[in-house]
């Protein structure tokens, strides 16, 4: 595979880091035959990003990226109460980002949730200068100031947005409708810039802003549910307890009928979520997801 480096400001003569900063590669680089296949079909969508061995571009100590970072965007299609995710993009402290999209969504009968099945999906981990950059720049635009409810008042129907952030302790949501402007326009092209290739978030506001891709390298997402919830469980195998990670891989199970497979990961995702479950739910964030709605979600036997 082609080797896949970071954009970056400086020639190759000024940064000699620049033409061997990263590669891509599959998640499993065994020689065994059998292994090699598996690896050739998950190469497309799981692509990991990892930094140059040479210890001599190594970065200096910094506070960005905190170990609590993370930001998750993610699109709407709002049809008045029902707000249908299409497109998410996911970063935290150590660079993996998960990109996907949705046409699909498992759905709970009694209350209509909807959980999406990210069945085009495109996993890789940005270089340590490009995740730092991301979490500096992010707060650097006051993020956490922004006002909770952005876009234009009174939109029941159309594109929408949801945006967590988290760092250094702090935790902030914005919900947006119709059409974007201002600093939550810009933060978004910010986000935009850290996409693979060919793929843009679908709101108005943002056709207008520049979008400079600061990616090269990454494959592009592919439609595969099979392969996809392959990538979650790999992804699991390393961050077993990871909420956003169980619930996707559930409602890639449940999608595919594989109901043992989405009643062991609804138990794992009720026991990681246990806890926060008691707690009161922040006014500004949507009501906690309940273990019987999941329940109701499980496809037939």
């Amino acid at each position: 595979m082609r080797p896949a480096h970071q954009r970056s400001g400086q020639s190759s003569a000024e940064n000699p880091e620049t033409k061997r900063r990263v590669f891509a590669r599959g998640a499993n680089a065994s020689t065994n035959q059998s292994e090699v296949s598996r690896t050739v079909r998950c190469v497309v969508w799981l692509a990991v990003l990892v930094g140059s061995a040479c210890k001599s571009g190594a970065l200096a100590e910094s506070i960005w990226p905190p170990s609590d970072f993370e930001i998750l965007v993610e699109e709407l299609e709002l049809n008045g109460t029902e707000a249908r995710v299409m497109r998410r993009f996911r970063a935290g402290p150590d660079g993996l980002v998960t990109y996907g999209t949705s046409k699909k969504s498992v759905v709970d009968p009694e209350t209509h949730t909807l959980l999406p099945v990210f069945d085009r999906l495109c996993v890789y981990r940005l270089v340590k200068e490009s995740i730092r950059a991301l979490a500096r720049r992010l707060d650097r635009a006051r993020i956490a100031e922004l006002e909770r409810i952005q876009g234009e008042r009174g939109v029941e129907e159309g594109p929408g947005l949801a945006m967590t952030w988290q760092a250094f302790g702090r935790r902030h949501v914005v919900t947006a409708r119709g059409r974007l402007h201002g600093p939550m326009a810009e933060l978004m092209a910010l986000v935009a810039a850290h996409l693979p290739p060919g793929e843009t978030f679908g709101l108005p506001g943002l056709a207008e802003r520049p979008v400079v891709p600061v990616l090269v390298g990454v494959p592009a997402p592919r439609e595969d549910a099979a392969g996809a919830l392959e990538a979650h469980e790999r992804m699991l195998a390393e961050r077993p307890e990871d909420e956003v990670w169980l619930l996707d891989a559930f409602a890639l199970a449940c999608h595919l009928s594989r109901r043992n497979s989405a009643e062991a990961l609804l138990q794992r995702w009720c026991d990681a979520t246990a806890a926060e479950r008691m707690t009161n739910t922040p006014p500004e964030e949507e009501p906690r997801l309940q273990p019987e709605v999941l329940q109701r979600m499980l496809p037939a036997r």
